[in-house]
């Protein structure tokens, strides 16, 4: 057998058909179920994870942003940013928070790279690896997850998956995303000297806020 083939024969053998469908979980079926699980594996990804209500979470970001400190925040245009207030909650802390779309082209680009903080929702949440997942269209919302050393993600119970298969399953339904980012925890790298280094490739911090709804 040669490279070709042990390639080709791994790949076939590495999800069977019947597999992937015994994990689909249909949109219907009940997501609150794996809220523990994902905060078990996000955790164990170096996130720290609050679950709290939509009532009690404004206050779980103001304790969020007083333990970080920094200055600057960006956030995306989001409805349940805007519902939580965290413009608000960010300008009665003293922080200078704007929104992406407040820096058209290249400014918001130099802008967001240098920003200390960034928040955003999220569109899905996968329970069996604690990562979040976030579509993009264009380039700002990607940023504000990957550029700033701390990110804060937002997502509710009821977006909540099972697994990778799930999100699979939706993907093949939905339109077209230009991108997709799923965040596991703390980005690190062991590439030099194989010395393990967090926040290499995105932020050294991430904080997610789990809502129940």
């Amino acid at each position: 057998m040669n490279s070709r083939e042990m390639i080709l024969e791994k790949l076939h053998n590495a999800v069977a058909p019947d597999q992937i469908n015994k994990n689909i979980i249909t949109i219907s079926e009940p997501r609150h179920g794996y809220g523990e699980v994902f905060m078990a594996k996000a955790t164990a990804a170096g996130a720290q994870v609050v679950r709290t209500n939509l009532h009690e979470a404004t206050g779980a970001i103001k304790s969020i942003l007083q333990e970080i400190g920094c200055k600057s925040i960006i956030l995306s245009d989001e409805k349940i940013i805007k519902e939580l207030g965290v413009q608000t909650i960010a300008g009665d802390l003293g922080m200078d928070c704007r929104y992406a779309d407040d820096f058209p082209g290249e400014a918001y680009r130099r802008n967001v790279l240098q920003t200390e903080i960034g928040i955003s929702g999220c569109d899905y949440a996968l329970a069996d690896s604690g990562s979040l997942v976030i579509m993009h269209n264009s380039d700002n919302q990607r940023l504000i997850s990957l550029a700033p050393d701390y990110y804060i993600g937002i997502v509710k119970t009821s977006q909540m998956l099972k697994d990778r298969f799930d999100l699979a399953s939706i993907m093949e339904k939905e339109e077209k995303s230009e991108a997709v980012s799923i965040i596991t925890g703390v980005s690190r790298t062991a590439d030099v000297a194989l010395q393990v280094v967090l926040g290499m490739h995105g932020p050294r911090k991430v904080n997610i806020i789990l809502i129940e709804d």
